[in-house]
């Protein structure tokens, strides 16, 4: 009987782990956005929950992974997006994109019960971002991978979520709110 607990423990704490449709290239591009485009730099820099990936979209399209101690980078059409996070829960982060632009967000990450969970997005400024990044492994979508956008359902809800939470608790999402990129 005891195997069989610590055989269902250890399943439990592997299931948060899951293999990632990130590459590491060889060479980390330039973080300088388009003329025509915003860049969106995603930093998770602690390697606490390190293994655990967080599944990043724009709007409901999937955009990159993270994992611990790792950044993406994605181009943006101006206007207004909801940048999610999903994990054991979902955060949210609602920006306008101005072309020309640059855009530096860190995930925060909580204990879970099933795996790690994101306490939000939160912004960075060009010159802590770039001291930050030093420290992480740059990665970028796996052309070959299997990249799925999120679920409508599940995106319906953090939204709706989000907005709740916002009306109810505007001061908790007050440096997100005014953050206007670099």
């Amino acid at each position: 009987m005891k195997r069989y607990v610590i055989l269902m423990i250890c399943a439990a704490l592997l299931s948060g782990c899951a293999t990632t449709q990130m590459l590491k290239p060889e060479q980390p591009p330039e973080l300088a956005a388009k003329e025509d485009k915003a860049l969106l730099v995603i930093l998770r820099d602690t390697y606490f929950g390190g293994a655990i990936v967080f599944w990043n979209y724009l709007d409901d399209q999937f955009i990159g992974e993270t994992m611990g101690n790792t950044y993406f980078i994605t181009d943006v059409e101006p206007g207004q997006h909801y940048v999610v996070v999903e994990t054991e829960n979902t955060c949210v982060a609602n920006l306008t994109f101005e072309a020309g632009k640059r855009y530096f967000l860190r995930e925060g990450i909580a204990m879970g019960v099933w795996r790690a969970r994101t306490s939000g997005f939160s912004p960075v400024s060009a010159e802590e971002a770039m001291k930050s990044i030093q420290g992480l492994t740059y990665l970028e979508r796996d052309p070959n991978g299997e990249l799925k956008n999120m679920d409508p359902e599940v995106f319906k809800t953090a939204i709706d979520e989000y907005k709740a939470d916002v009306e109810a608790n505007p001061d908790a999402y007050k440096d997100m709110l005014q953050y206007k990129g670099e």
